[in-house]
């Protein structure tokens, strides 16, 4: 039977790779829940009489989660593979939702949105898909990666205006409990089915392995600079911490403040409409940003383009400082939308680059510690000064100022490529 499934799989018309990208694709959508936390704030809020700053308590606890736990699920994609990853991550979100809808505590709340939902979605993140790629694909894997971490804006687009729809018509009870079931029922069982961790599991060999050019390994590598026996010696380099550092800010910039809080800032001005409209803007301009950035670090000087994202990121903090029409809201959202998930294509594939022959799940792990840990203390730092100053505008000044400083930082970390053929040809002659 598995001889035969085996060779069903090795047969198709296309590769195999192709149908996992598909796979982790919509598993990937499931980060969209935790983009619509935002929408639940209110109702939260006047549920169980609590400050905006206790409520947010509960996203800086998943983010501090997840950020523990990114490089323990690279080591365990390592070492069970991704299909049993990301199977039993989605499995949690899932059961942590639906038991969140019958919540009658804040406390329920933190543990099961704050610790076990996110432990699921940390094992369906852009780290199993950075393993995942590493381990199906040698040529486009900046593209691969971009079109898969582009499910986390299809989530967005998706899942937030049905949870605000939800919400309002009926009640956040009711809109936690049916997409916690849509998951249970339908994403776990397909991954799990046929999601395969490599590809010589059903005996394939990775994308374009067989045409990789014989110069491959003239390129230097980061390895071939420091015997990389422990993350201890690659936290050394400087490169380490010039591409870590600017992701800590990322992190605290989007999904921190914007992914926390970007709702109940507009709430204070817009209506329940435009604000939908806006955050479909984000996330499709996501989609368009995430899959262009991963096809473009394929072929331009990625941490120049990492710079050029983040800068762009901070021209949106200043218009939305400015916005007080719904116009400026779009712009805004649309500029953003293109800047804010089009950082981890580039950032996945320098990882895969510059650590290609030590465990890339770990090394991407421990990288984005920083994106969430940065994601932590943007969305704790936002809730103080709002409760403080009962405005944003000096979180969205501070936050201009920081991304401004890592697009400088980024800029400086070495691109290493492979030397193509007629490079090596040209400096022979």
């Amino acid at each position: 039977m598995i001889y035969y499934l085996k060779m069903r799989l090795r047969n198709l018309p296309i590769y195999y790779g192709w149908v996992i990208v598909g796979l982790m694709f919509f598993a990937i959508t499931t980060n969209g829940i935790r983009g619509s936390f935002g929408a639940y704030f209110t109702s939260w809020e006047s549920e169980f009489l609590v400050s905006r700053t206790i409520v947010t308590l509960i996203s800086i606890i998943s983010w501090i989660t997840f950020a523990i736990f990114q490089p323990i699920i690279g080591k365990m994609n390592d070492r069970f593979g991704s299909r049993a990853v990301i199977s039993v991550s989605l499995l949690l979100i899932g059961l942590s939702l639906i038991l969140s809808s019958v919540s009658t505590q804040i406390w329920q709340l933190t543990l099961f949105l704050g610790i076990m939902a996110t432990l699921g979605f940390a094992g369906s993140s852009n780290v199993t898909a950075t393993s995942l790629v590493s381990q199906w694909f040698v040529e486009k894997q900046g593209l691969v990666l971009g079109f898969i971490v582009s499910g986390m804006a299809v989530g967005h687009l998706f899942i937030v205006p049905i949870s605000l729809y939800l919400i309002s018509n009926y009640s956040w009870r009711v809109s936690m409990f049916s997409i916690g079931l849509a998951v249970t029922c339908v994403l776990v069982p397909l991954c799990y089915g046929l999601i395969r961790s490599k590809p010589e599991d059903i005996g394939l060999v990775q994308y374009g392995k067989v045409t990789v050019n014989e110069h491959e390994h003239s390129a230097v590598s980061f390895k071939e600079k420091v015997q990389v026996s422990s993350i201890f010696i690659i936290m050394k380099d400087p490169v380490f911490w010039k591409l870590t550092i600017p992701y800590f800010f990322c992190g605290f910039t989007d999904v921190g403040l914007i992914g926390t809080h970007f709702i109940p800032f507009a709430e204070m001005q817009f209506s329940v409409v435009v604000i939908a409209i806006a955050y479909s803007l984000i996330a499709g301009f996501n989609i368009f940003g995430t899959i262009s950035t991963g096809y473009l670090s394929d072929k331009i000087h990625r941490s120049n383009l990492l710079a050029y994202i983040y800068f762009i990121r901070g021209v949106t903090f200043c218009i939305l400082i400015f916005a007080k029409t719904p116009l400026w809201l779009f712009v805004f959202a649309a500029l953003y939308g293109a800047t804010e998930m089009a950082s981890i294509a580039p950032t996945s594939s320098l990882c895969i680059n510059l650590f290609k022959n030590a465990s890339i799940g770990m090394i991407f792990g421990f990288v984005s510690v920083s994106h969430h840990l940065g994601a932590a203390l943007g969305s704790f730092f936002a809730g103080i000064t709002y409760d403080l100053y009962g405005s944003y505008t000096f979180i969205f000044i501070l936050s201009i100022i920081l991304i401004w400083g890592s697009a400088v930082l980024v800029a400086k970390v070495p691109d290493l490529r492979k030397i193509p053929e007629n490079s090596v040809n040209a400096q022979n002659s």
